[in-house]
This record gives C-alpha cells, sequence and structure tokens, in this order.
C-alpha cells in the first residue's frame, strides 16, 4: 500500500486502487478482486476495513484509511 495516497471512492479506477484492493486483501486476508475499478465489492471491502480499525466507515479512502494501511495498525 505504499506510495501515494490519492482520495479514492466508489468509481475510481487506476494502478491506486489496484494497490488499494492488494493491501485489503492482506489485512482482511480476504479475497477482493484486483480489477483497478473501485465498484461495490471494493466498497464493502473497505468498510469492513475501517470498522475493523475503529475508522469511520464511509468507503471513503482518505488520509485516515491510507495511513492504517501503510501502517497495518
Amino acid at each position: 500500500s505504499y506510495g501515494s495516497t490519492p482520495t479514492l471512492s466508489n468509481g475510481s479506477s487506476g494502478a491506486a486502487v489496484k494497490r488499494l484492493q492488494r493491501a485489503l486483501t492482506a489485512a482482511l486476508a480476504t479475497t477482493v478482486a484486483i480489477d483497478g475499478l473501485f465498484g461495490p465489492n471494493t466498497t464493502a471491502a473497505v468498510k469492513q476495513y475501517q470498522s475493523s480499525r475503529s475508522l469511520t466507515a464511509d468507503g471513503i479512502v482518505g488520509p485516515n484509511t491510507w495511513n492504517a494501511l501503510q501502517t497495518g495498525k
């Protein structure tokens, strides 16, 4: 998950989304499709991750979510 930390949400796409999906797969010990498309399944995984880390579970990947993913907290 290291690298740039753009704000990502449903409808986002590209390399940063793939990086997010790989990080979520590792952090949640579940499979998140690594297709570079931030759709309903990625949104659900983000919310699950955010809830598990006591973050606001809004499905939007901003600074706090990136920080948690990058530090493993």
